[in-house]
C-alpha cells in the first residue's frame, strides 16, 4: 500500500495519474510517526512515504513506509501532497517553503477523532492530531501543529508555523503569533496574546500577553529570557 515507487517514475506514470493522492512526509522521526498514524486514520491517500536527509542512517523504510531519500528527491515529487512532519517551527517552515517551491501540494490533515466546528478555517499544511477540539470562528494558519488533546476555544487566531503542544488550552479570542510554540499543558486565558516566535513553557498560564520573541514560564507566566538568546 505504501510503495509509491512506480507512480513517481515519470516515464512510467500515466498522464492522468493524480499525484496528490500520494502523501509525502518530510521527517522520519517521532513526530513523523504520529503524523503517519493520522494520515492512515484519515484514509484519503493511496500511499504514504517519507523523505529524510538522514535516509542513509535510517535505511529504506520507516514504520512500514518507504523512505525515498533526502531532500534531493523533491524534484521527482512535483504534484504529490506533502506534510512537514518535524516539530521545530523554524525548520518546519523552511522545509515547507522548499517543498512548495518544488511544485508539491500542501495537504491538510485532521485526525477523525478531532472535533472541528464547521466555521473553523484551517490553513494548508496544518496537522490536527487525535482528540483536538477547535470551536467556532477560529482561524488557523498554514503549516501548524495542533497536537494531541489540545483545546482551542471560539474565535482564536493562530498564525502560520505555530506548534500547539498536547493538552494546551486556548481560551476564547486568543491570538497566537507566527512561529510561536505553546508548551505541553499550558493555558492561555481568553483574550490573551502570544507574540511571534515566543515560547510558552509547559504548564504555564498566560494571563494577558506573552511578548514577541521571548520565553515565558510559570503561573502566571513571566518573561524568562529572550528567544534569540535561549536558542543559542
Amino acid at each position: 500500500m505504501d510503495d509509491i515507487a512506480l507512480p513517481l517514475h515519470s516515464g512510467r506514470m500515466s498522464r492522468t495519474e493524480d499525484r496528490s493522492r500520494h502523501l509525502v512526509l518530510w521527517g522520519a522521526g517521532g513526530h513523523g510517526k504520529v503524523v503517519l498514524d493520522a494520515g492512515r486514520s484519515q484514509g484519503s491517500f493511496e500511499s504514504i512515504v517519507f523523505i529524510d536527509d538522514r535516509h542513509r542512517e535510517l535505511g529504506s523504510s520507516f514504520m512500514l513506509c518507504s523512505i525515498l531519500g533526502g531532500s534531493e528527491a523533491l524534484s521527482s515529487l512535483r504534484g504529490c501532497s506533502f506534510l512537514i512532519s518535524i516539530g521545530d517551527n523554524t525548520l518546519r517552515a523552511r522545509c515547507y517553503s522548499i517543498a512548495v517551491s518544488q511544485g508539491m501540494v500542501p495537504a491538510t490533515l485532521v485526525h477523525p477523532t478531532a472535533i472541528i466546528a464547521p466555521s473553523v478555517r484551517i490553513g494548508q499544511g496544518t496537522v490536527v492530531m487525535p482528540g483536538v477540539i477547535v470551536n467556532a470562528g477560529t482561524i488557523i494558519g498554514e503549516n501548524c501543529i495542533l497536537n494531541t488533546g489540545a483545546i482551542v476555544e471560539h474565535d482564536c487566531q493562530i498564525a502560520d508555523h505555530v506548534h500547539i503542544s498536547p493538552r494546551v488550552v486556548l481560551g476564547g479570542g486568543v491570538c497566537i503569533g507566527a512561529f510561536a510554540h505553546i508548551g505541553i499543558g499550558a493555558v492561555v486565558l481568553p483574550g490573551a496574546a502570544v507574540g511571534e516566535e515566543s515560547v510558552v513553557g509547559a504548564g504555564s498560564v498566560v494571563l494577558r500577553e506573552a511578548p514577541a520573541k521571548c520565553t515565558v514560564v510559570g503561573v502566571p507566566a513571566k518573561v524568562l529570557i529572550p528567544a534569540s538568546i535561549s536558542a543559542k
